[in-house]
């Protein structure tokens, strides 16, 4: 477990420090650390309508690296270009490793090998009913081919992980040969746990964690999930608690269907909510998932958790006064999730005029025009505002407001 000392008050957030009650804890396997599997290079392009060209996945690479990501994970055999790409990645100064996806084929390890890969992420179907239908394989006839290509990458010296999907709609019974198999016979460095569906409930995932600790020894375990159902960034958490010590996670959460557990989310959980260290660079995350949003020309929507405009934005009247009001306090930040520049924003917070505007709002933008107004003045621009926002269905823009100020400013 984390030794960090933990407190959910310091110098740029304010958290309950429930979370780091003994009680709460006893429960938990944690690691010391938890390593950042980054899929963004892979996820993204499996996000229907996504394309990115090798200079924008260089770009996007660069970033991940300097953002302080452990691997990234990279699925060469889709075109000639990601070929191309995936030898020139690996050439690049750099701190994170770059893993290649391989299906359980031989031949995609070969082209690992041959470019230099630090190591492999070997899949399959982790479903035999899966395997079954698409191959007519038996259940030893599935443990024993993901067996046989885990081992020929290991006898070839290079890092071996295997991610067989769908773990969760398998027989318990296969998951416990088949992951005894992968270490015991294949050697394996990791074994992947994968939530194909996103439909494992937290305990569960916690539990499976546990499971797989149970057969696998001191082998490392990962945890790969989707988002389908939403618990994504809580399934990663809820591996991690079970004793997981890398996470598979992507930039916006891109990536098949609904895409995976979001990077810039499960980074901020870790470090804030369970006290465990990354190596994120934690000012980066929000200019990462801008790049990525604009290279994918996927927005970031914006009530989206940490990176969306809503989470530094506000009009209701009352909350616009709190925040204000504290300002000056030695916690600035009790209103937010931490202060908006530790995420990599800028200082400060947004505020936007409405049907929920109030009299603080209304006078901090008075101040900013330069204007100055009576009680009584300002309460009758708070109004004015208020039906215009109502008949606009929508903040209503600076110089409308202007516009409205100026009005009843000088009818008076």
């Amino acid at each position: 477990m984390s030794k960090r000392k933990l407190s959910g008050l310091t110098d740029k957030y304010w958290i309950t420090d429930f979370n780091y009650l003994d009680e709460v804890r006893q429960q938990f396997n944690l690691p010391e650390r938890v390593y950042i599997h980054d899929v963004t290079l892979r996820e993204a392009e499996q996000a229907p309508h996504v394309v990115l060209r090798p200079d924008e996945k260089i770009r996007i690479f660069e970033a991940l690296d300097d953002m302080g990501v452990h691997s990234v994970e990279i699925f060469p055999l889709i075109s000639p270009d990601d070929r191309e790409l995936a030898k020139e990645l690996v050439k690049m100064p750099r701190k994170a490793k770059v893993f290649f996806l391989c299906r359980w084929n031989e031949k995609e390890v070969d082209f690992a090998l041959e470019a230099g890969a630090d190591g492999v992420v070997i899949e399959c179907a982790g479903n035999p009913w899966l395997n079954k239908t698409f191959f007519g394989m038996s259940e030893d006839d599935t443990i024993e081919r993901l067996v046989r290509v885990a081992a020929y990458a290991k006898k070839n010296g290079i890092f071996t992980t295997t991610m067989p999907w769908d773990d969760y709609l398998a027989p318990m019974p296969f998951l416990e040969r088949m992951y005894k198999s992968l270490v015991n016979d294949a050697g394996v460095d990791h074994v992947v746990l994968a939530d194909t569906h996103g439909f494992g409930l937290p305990w569960t995932t916690a539990y499976l964690v546990g499971k797989l600790r149970e057969w696998v020894g001191d082998t490392p375990i990962e945890m790969h999930a989707h988002n389908d159902y939403g618990l994504a960034t809580v399934d990663m958490l809820a591996a991690v608690v079970g004793g997981a010590s890398v996470v598979h996670t992507s930039i916006n959460a891109i990536g098949e269907r609904s895409g995976n557990a979001a990077t810039e989310e499960v980074a901020l959980d870790l470090e804030m909510l369970l006290g465990l260290d990354t190596g994120i660079k934690l000012d980066r995350l929000y200019p990462v998932c801008r790049l990525v949003s604009e290279l994918t020309k996927i927005p970031i929507p914006m009530n989206k958790p940490v990176t969306g405009d809503n989470q530094f934005t506000f009009e209701s009247g009352m909350v616009v006064d709190s925040i204000e009001r504290l300002k000056d306090t030695d916690r600035p930040f009790a209103p937010f999730i931490c202060l908006p520049e530790m995420i990599g924003r800028r200082k400060g917070y947004n505020i936007v005029l409405g049907k929920m505007t109030g009299k603080t709002a209304v006078a901090k933008k008075l101040e900013e025009l330069g204007l100055s107004a009576t009680k009584e003045q300002i309460a009758e621009i708070v109004q004015a505002v208020k039906r215009e926002g109502s008949i606009r269905k929508w903040s209503i823009p600076e110089d409308i407001f202007e516009t409205i100020a100026r009005a009843i400013l000088q009818s008076k």
